[in-house]
């Protein structure tokens, strides 16, 4: 696949086991957020592979999907909140995505 997470950024996140979607406790994929053109751990989303990743099971679960606005919106957030709260320190390239996708982190 283009683009994987980095073995770095999967460990930010190897002890989180709450999916960004519904706060089940059965993480066991990364998303990429915005698409695979970032790598930076503020792209990564952790979520249920079957459960919100796929999207059939999303569509026929009415939920919205990983595409729209609202969706990559919410999880930009709760990505850049646990971060945050584990005191990542960014990168050059984190704060290059950060300032290329600030239109989702504005009220």
């Amino acid at each position: 696949m283009k683009n994987n997470f980095t073995e770095e950024t999967r460990l930010l996140f190897i002890d989180n086991y709450l999916d960004w979607e519904d706060g089940m406790n059965d993480v066991d994929c990364l998303h990429h957020i915005v698409g695979r053109s970032s790598n930076s751990p503020y792209n990564a989303a952790p979520l249920s592979n079957f459960r919100n990743h796929w999207p059939e099971y999303r569509s026929s679960h009415k939920l919205l999907p990983l595409s729209s606005k609202e969706i990559k919106k919410k999880y930009l957030l709760k990505t850049k909140r646990f971060l945050d709260n584990i005191n990542y320190q960014p990168t050059d390239d984190d704060l290059t995505f950060l300032e290329k996708n600030k239109e989702y982190y504005e009220k």
